[in-house]
């Protein structure tokens, strides 16, 4: 038996030439395999398909990177506005339909890039006129690059007013991830600057519940004692709850996203394709069809398609590997590389006190015999143990319960199997559930403080309170102890106060900020990315902070410059003088001293 969706995800799996990264590609595939494509449910273009159909229609310029569904956005529009009486045609650069509701003119580029430099010249000027108000008779739905959108603009529109004061808006509305300008008639989306892990749950869900599953009940292999591992493989991700790969999946993703690299739609169907369908027994293919996956099965090569470790590409040859950001990203997480003696010695020698998760496919029976023959025969077994334990370490990232921040049993943490061991808190950290958790997420804010006046002060001191800034200079010549030009600011205070709260937007990270009390308005900020994150939290327990990362060393110094010549600058117009303290830090505790006393002692 052979069921043609299996050959159908491979266009979505990873393919030499990256033509999935493409809407008119997969589209293509499933029309040639006869099947149904993916629908993943999304939000984004009723909502822009409302404002097109509205009595005051609007232009729309989708944005982003290869794969963040620009094409598959604009073609729902589409649909919605024709409502399904015409068919998109992927071939047409340039499409012009009238919307039925307004009877406007609604102009759709598939991919600005695509046009020729004399298809450029006859639109950009007609996008002007409708972003402007010019024109009302007609709007557009672009889809471009921001790179490639600036470009075109500056080659083929006027250096008019207008144009110049369109252009500046426009780059305004990029770098402020902003998606509307009261002065325009536009709604711009940039589809890179939010994460896609709130999607992927419906993006497994529309690959696992495909109908044309119900193919594979006619196979023999079905139901066989040894049973198919593209079938294992489906119900293993299909799982849902906690210890779950795809919520630990939805993790990695919601952290690489605040991390500044971000995983596009089709790059996290990929992996999750390649999930599914990886098989590590090199051959002409890194993934299975239903013969190989029938080979597979009744010869019990369990270990070749092993979901946990090929969630990370370890399918393809490293060579391959690298194309693919995708894996990339994923691999900077080193999952299983990192490990603690905790999960390393339930795996070798088990007992009570380790407890493991769930057995299934990939657990004890492939590599029960692996740590035995390596207990017996360490020296000649050690080659074999290595990447089997690796698969286990996976296994049990994705399979483990999360442990709290204030237990004891810290070293059990599934995140001790990352380079990111606090990565469970900063996920926490990044929805509004950790404000409504208000003690676990004052500990949180209190191990933020404690990381930067250990950075800043340059001792290990336990203060979490307060953040305490001492001059840009920090420890000055001829002397040990920094300077205070002002009080250390709390959560609260009648000048300055600090602020921690979640994103605004989904894949940005948390800012710690600091306030003028009265009106709120920003004075500094400090960008929480999970490695900056990281980085606090091992230097709060204890890690020193020039030899830990002299990347966040220096970010953390850089706000303290801007912050503290902010506050200097604000005190100095309020008529408020500067009054220098040394800072004490002598014992666990920063206290700080006027200089005057300290030069009266002496």
């Amino acid at each position: 038996m052979k069921n043609p969706l299996v050959d159908f995800l491979t266009a979505y799996g990873p393919v030499p030439n990256a033509q999935n990264m493409y809407d008119e590609f997969v589209s293509e595939a499933s029309r040639t395999a006869g099947i149904a494509p993916l629908e993943i449910e999304e939000s984004r273009s009723k909502t822009i398909s409302e404002k097109l159909m509205s009595n005051q229609p609007v232009s729309v310029i989708l944005t982003g990177t290869a794969g963040d569904g620009k094409t598959y956005t604009a073609r729902k529009c589409f649909d919605i506005i024709q409502d399904g009486k015409v068919e998109w045609d992927s071939s047409q650069v340039e499409t012009s339909i009238e919307c039925p509701s307004n009877g406007t003119t609604v102009t759709f580029v598939k991919d600005l890039s695509e046009m020729t430099s004399a298809e450029k010249q006859a639109l950009m000027p007609r996008l002007l006129s409708a972003i402007t108000g010019a024109s009302n008779n007609e709007v557009f739905v672009i889809c471009v690059n921001d790179g490639h959108l600036l470009k075109t603009w500056r080659e083929h529109v006027g250096r008019d007013a207008d144009s110049e004061r369109a252009i500046l808006k426009i780059q305004g509305l990029l770098k402020d991830d902003r998606e509307v300008d009261p002065e325009l008639n536009l709604l711009l989306v940039n589809m890179s600057r939010t994460s896609h892990a709130s999607t992927l749950d419906k993006i497994i869900d529309a690959i696992t519940d495909h109908p044309e599953w119900s193919s594979c009940k006619e196979c023999p292999v079905y139901s066989a004692e040894k049973r198919c591992p593209i079938l294992i493989n489906r119900e293993i991700i299909q799982r849902r709850g906690e210890e779950t790969i795809r919520t630990r999946l939805r993790s990695l993703i919601e952290l690489a996203a605040a991390d500044d690299a971000h995983l596009s739609i089709r790059q996290i169907i990929l992996i999750v394709v390649n999930s599914i369908l990886g098989d590590r027994k090199q051959g002409t293919s890194s993934l299975l069809n239903c013969n190989r996956a029938r080979i597979r099965a009744q010869g019990g090569e369990r270990a070749e398609t092993n979901p946990y470790s090929n969630i990370f590409g370890d399918n393809h040859p490293p060579s391959r590997k690298r194309n693919y950001s995708a894996f990339s990203v994923l691999g900077k997480f080193y999952v299983g590389e990192e490990t603690s003696n905790y999960f390393d010695d339930a795996l070798l020698d088990p007992d009570d006190a380790h407890p493991l998760p769930p057995e299934d496919e990939y657990g004890k029976a492939i590599f029960d015999r692996i740590g035995k023959d390596y207990r017996d025969d360490p020296t000649n077994n050690i080659s074999a143990l290595r990447p089997a334990i690796l698969d286990q370490r996976r296994r049990l990232f994705f399979l483990s319960p999360d442990v709290d921040l204030r237990s004891s049993s810290r070293p059990r943490s599934p995140w001790h199997l990352t380079t990111f061991y606090w990565g469970d808190l900063y996920v926490n950290l990044l929805t509004e559930e950790a404000e409504r958790n208000l003690g676990h997420f004052k500990s949180t804010r209190g191990l933020i403080l404690k990381g930067l006046n250990r950075t800043l002060i340059g001792a290990l001191t336990d203060t979490d309170k307060d953040l305490w800034l001492p001059q840009p200079s920090g420890v000055y010549h001829g002397a040990e102890k920094p300077l205070l030009a002002f009080d250390p600011i709390g959560w609260r205070g009648h000048l300055y106060k600090l602020n921690l709260s979640a994103p605004q937007m989904p894949g940005r990270p948390p800012k710690l900020q600091i306030l003028q009390a009265v009106s709120e308005s920003e004075i500094s900020a400090l960008n929480l990315t999970p490695t900056l994150f990281e980085y606090l939290v091992r230097v709060a327990h204890g890690a020193l902070p020039t030899s830990f990362s002299n990347q966040c060393y220096q970010d953390v110094r850089n706000f303290q410059i801007r912050s503290v010549g902010a506050i200097l600058a604000l005190n100095e117009e309020k008529g408020i003088c500067p009054i220098y303290k040394v800072v004490d830090s002598s014992s666990d505790k920063l206290t700080a001293s006027d200089i005057e006393i300290l030069l009266e002692a002496e």
